[in-house]
């Protein structure tokens, strides 16, 4: 009984032990440093916020953001990813605030608390100065484009009319704003609804298209917070007081807003240059653009090679899995597993698999790990099939031969079979390769920037699209060029030992 209450006491003080030292390590970790805010947002909304020359995140969201966060002793850590997925990364506990330049609605309400207004805007009517727009009533039955989840998109899907009707309008949703506007110019749409700050900024700066301000928009636009999280929403709420007192709030407001500057930069407009050469000054060389193809084409090369390691290795190892299962006739647990695993990938799309295990599974977290485990689970399914098929070629006869020299099955299949096969599936491989390359343009979905990416960020700071997308089409090209020629002369080699 004495040794049974020993037992007992030992444990508990053991418990308790444990208790002190984790409360300890609370302690530490709360007076090491600041509380740490994770801030979502989506750097495609200049002058709100964007990514600046070096690819660094900017704006007058993040400035303002960073102000505040200074004054009441907090660390930010920000993440940019698509606008869509904003709210869903704050329910899913990815993210506790939303810096995105968004108005407060009773459906966002259910989902995430509001901060004070700290900017009013109203919304907008961009239209060619040759056919222009006045008002809502003007709209009807045209075809809008707008920003996917603003307000103007809810405003023209009749989603919300609090500021007016817009009836039977077609809405054309797209993620940027550069792109809304684009769709105007080529004639896709016959108008945009947006912003007004951003309208005046689209207009200044394009030739050949008016703003028309909408009376009665006027819309508020906080800062979103975590559901329940009164910390961070008083944090902030004390921050912009303390910001607005200390006259900083209208220094950033006056940097961002005020006509002469956009992102610190001085506005040029594409109109004034004058030549194609000057236009590819223009484009690539002013405020050092072509750093983002750099760091884009970096990013792109890198996923890629990753993922395809990864995925040469998965598929390697699910091949040989099904072909054993093959060869004995009995499908075990693992083999279902591998063929249910073959079934599903390919028949899903890589963007979507690339979005719930960044979102799902690392929760907005680790986006290059994320990107690599997705594009090699996506890569190493095909791969599988090209390895099982490459082996199956190999005739019947080379299994019987090193059997019957006395190999076991797994010394055949390395030494005789496998080789032999690494010819058949060359080609294959590096088209799957090819494919991996591209398919990394989707990286963009989870605020990613490579090459595809880098190309819609010059097109957003320039109001250009179609030379920086051919830019990015010729480096893809290059690249894959460059690939066919080393997988041809491996190839070559490989037959001279035929």
């Amino acid at each position: 009984m004495n040794r049974e209450k020993k037992k007992i006491i030992v444990l508990i003080s053991l418990i308790l032990l444990g208790g002190l030292f984790w409360g300890s390590q609370s302690t530490v970790q709360i007076l090491a440093g600041p509380q740490k805010v994770v801030v979502g947002t989506n750097a495609e909304y200049a002058p709100f916020e964007y990514l600046d020359s070096d690819g660094n995140l900017t704006g007058f969201d993040y400035e303002l953001l960073e102000a505040v966060a200074k004054s009441e002793g907090v660390e930010l850590e920000w993440r940019d990813m698509p606008f869509d997925s904003l709210v869903g990364s704050m329910e899913a506990g990815d993210i506790e605030v939303i810096a995105a330049g968004i108005g407060p609605t009773k459906e966002r309400e259910k989902s995430v608390d509001f901060s004070d207004v700290y900017y009013s805007g109203s919304q907008s009517i961009i239209s060619r100065s040759d056919y222009k727009f006045e008002d809502f009533a003007s709209l009807s039955g045209k075809k809008v484009a707008v920003l996917e989840g603003s307000q103007s998109d809810f405003i023209v899907s009749g989603e919300n009319t609090d500021y007016g009707t817009v009836e039977n309008a077609v809405p054309i949703r797209f993620k940027t704003a550069s792109s809304v506007v684009m769709e105007l110019k080529n004639g896709g749409a016959d108008a945009v609804l947006i912003d007004t700050i951003m309208a005046e900024i689209y207009c200044r700066e394009t030739d050949g298209i008016v703003s028309e301000d909408i009376p009665g928009t006027e819309e508020d636009t906080v800062f979103c917070i975590e559901k329940g999280n009164e910390e961070i929403r008083e944090m902030i709420n004390s921050g912009l007081n303390k910001v607005r007192q200390e006259g900083i709030y209208d220094e950033l407001y006056e940097k961002y807003f005020s006509g002469e500057e956009e992102g610190g930069t001085e506005i040029t407009a594409v109109s004034e240059q004058t030549g194609f050469l000057e236009t590819l000054k223009f484009i690539f060389l002013e405020e050092n653009r072509w750093k983002y193809y750099v760091n884009g084409l970096k990013i792109t090369i890198i996923v890629s090679l990753l993922s395809m390691c990864v995925g040469m290795v998965i598929g390697l190892c699910v091949a040989l899995i099904r072909l054993d299962a093959d060869r004995k006739r009995k499908v075990t647990i693992v083999s279902g597993i591998m063929s249910a695993y073959v079934d599903v990938i390919r028949g899903t799309p890589s963007v979507l698999q690339l979005m719930i295990i960044y979102f799902a599974l690392f929760h907005s977290r680790l986006g290059y790990v994320a990107a690599v485990v997705s594009f090699g689970i996506n890569s190493g399914a095909y791969v599988s099939e090209v390895i099982r098929g490459g082996i199956l070629a190999v005739d019947r006869g080379q299994m019987e031969a090193g059997r019957s020299l006395g190999l076991g099955y797994g010394d055949t299949m390395r030494f005789i079979i496998i080789p032999q096969a690494v010819k058949n599936i060359l080609p294959a491989m590096g088209n799957e390769f090819i494919q991996l390359i591209k398919e990394t343009s989707i990286l963009g979905y989870v605020g990613i920037v490579d090459l595809t990416k880098a190309s819609s960020y010059v097109s957003s700071r320039t109001y250009q699209m179609f030379i920086p997308l051919v830019a990015a089409g010729m480096m893809y090209y290059l690249i894959v060029k460059v690939l066919s020629v080393m997988l041809g002369k491996l190839e070559r080699r490989l037959r001279e030992s035929d």
